[in-house]
């Protein structure tokens, strides 16, 4: 995520002149009707911020998957190797999230397809039960690691993962995300020594579309098993992914999956975000990534320009640190000056009419400066509303 900087008054002229093709801000029926807030999304595809927005055509393919009986075993066999041919991956499936994803692939290199040991988790007497990880890809998601029973062991070396590798290891876990970029032992070099021992490699890219290439180039690098969300920069379900992969152990995966009656069958994925996921996947391989990032700099474009005039703000583009992020514009003002705070003008930007969710950059990591309006949740016209509102908070104290 990250930030912008600038500011103005009353914007209403240069608000006009530039506005983008919408109808503004609205909230659907179901959520008046439960008395839910919904609110304008600058912040990006975070999970409790319900993540992102379907396609039309995703919706339309849920509700049509929504109307017959299948064999989830076949549906999954079928999706599974759509989704395979355009990672150009041995083997797929869908997963209720890349965190099931995880915590399915923890299950393949522990109790692998046997039953009784499948039955047996997350006790793992008589299996492999350590995970090879860099401390600094330590994370709260890495819970779908241990959950199976894994004791991890952190490395922070080549040398110190090449020891550490025994015969416990069940397998090397790595992470990839703007967190981890300078990590000490790079991807290449990860999978090069886990393999070297006889021990797959587990990645998570939960966040690592775009770009597109991102799709096969992990299983083409070697890595064993790969997790994907589908609720993000894909735009499927929410509660949908991907583990693609080796197809030895992708099988292995996949028989501790739901339906199947095992330790993760309380990670169930339903007959729609399958069908939504590989919808939504398609239409993300056919969209054009140049044309789309364009479009979210112009959107920032016209949120920077309408800001212009107002005392002391000014607007910069938050350098990208990795190609999975959108362009991202930070605002900052003089906090003294105007008698706004940033931490004041997050409240009132979601306190607001409409609410708007932006982000104190500060916060972020790497971290930055002012608030941050990140484009790729945005409706066209939003980028205005946004701007309208920063000016309102800062021009109420002018």
């Amino acid at each position: 995520m990250k930030r912008l900087s600038r500011r103005t008054v009353l914007a209403a002229p240069a608000a006009t002149a530039l506005a983008a093709p919408g109808t503004g801000f609205s909230t659907a029926p179901i959520y008046e009707k439960l008395g839910v807030r919904t609110f304008i999304n600058a912040v990006g595809t975070i999970t409790t911020l319900s993540g992102t927005l379907m396609a039309p055509e995703v919706s339309r393919a849920m509700a049509e998957a929504s109307s017959n009986f299948v064999p989830i075993h076949e549906l999954q066999q079928k999706v599974g190797a759509r989704i395979a041919e355009l990672a150009g991956a041995e083997a797929a499936f869908v997963t209720c999230g890349a965190s099931a994803g995880l915590c399915l692939a923890s299950c393949a290199v522990t109790a692998g397809d046997d039953r009784a040991r499948m039955s047996r988790l997350p006790d793992l007497t008589g299996m492999k039960s350590e995970m090879v990880i860099q401390k600094s890809h330590r994370n709260m998601y890495d819970h779908a690691f241990r959950m199976v029973g894994l004791k991890l062991i952190e490395v922070e070396s080549a040398g110190a993962m090449r020891a550490a590798i025994g015969s416990r290891t069940a397998a090397v876990a790595f992470v990839r995300s703007h967190h981890t970029l300078n990590s000490p032992v790079p991807l290449e070099e990860t999978i090069a020594i886990a393999h070297q021992a006889g021990v797959p490699v587990i990645l998570d890219a939960a966040a690592e579309l775009p770009p597109r290439e991102n799709l096969g180039r992990f299983v083409r690098m070697g890595a064993d098993m790969v997790a994907f969300s589908g609720g993000k920069n894909i735009r499927g379900p929410q509660s949908s992914g991907i583990l693609m992969g080796r197809k030895e152990w992708i099988s292995k995966a996949y028989a501790n999956s739901a339906p199947n009656n095992y330790f993760a069958r309380i990670a169930k994925v339903g007959k729609e975000e399958i069908i939504g996921l590989l919808t939504a996947l398609e239409l993300y391989l056919a969209r054009d990534p140049a044309a789309e990032r364009r479009n979210w700099h112009a959107m920032l474009d016209r949120a920077a320009a309408s800001l212009k005039g107002v005392p002391t703000l000014h607007t910069e583009y938050i350098t990208n640190n990795d190609e999975s992020h959108s362009p991202r514009l930070s605002v900052q003002w003089d906090e003294a000056k105007l008698g706004v705070t940033l931490e004041q003008m997050v409240t009132r930007l979601r306190e607001g009419s409409p609410s708007i969710e932006a982000s104190d950059m500060r916060f972020f990591n790497p971290p930055w400066k002012g608030l941050g309006i990140f484009p790729y949740n945005l409706k066209p016209g939003e980028e205005l509303i946004i701007a309208r509102r920063v000016r309102e908070v800062l021009g109420a104290k002018l």
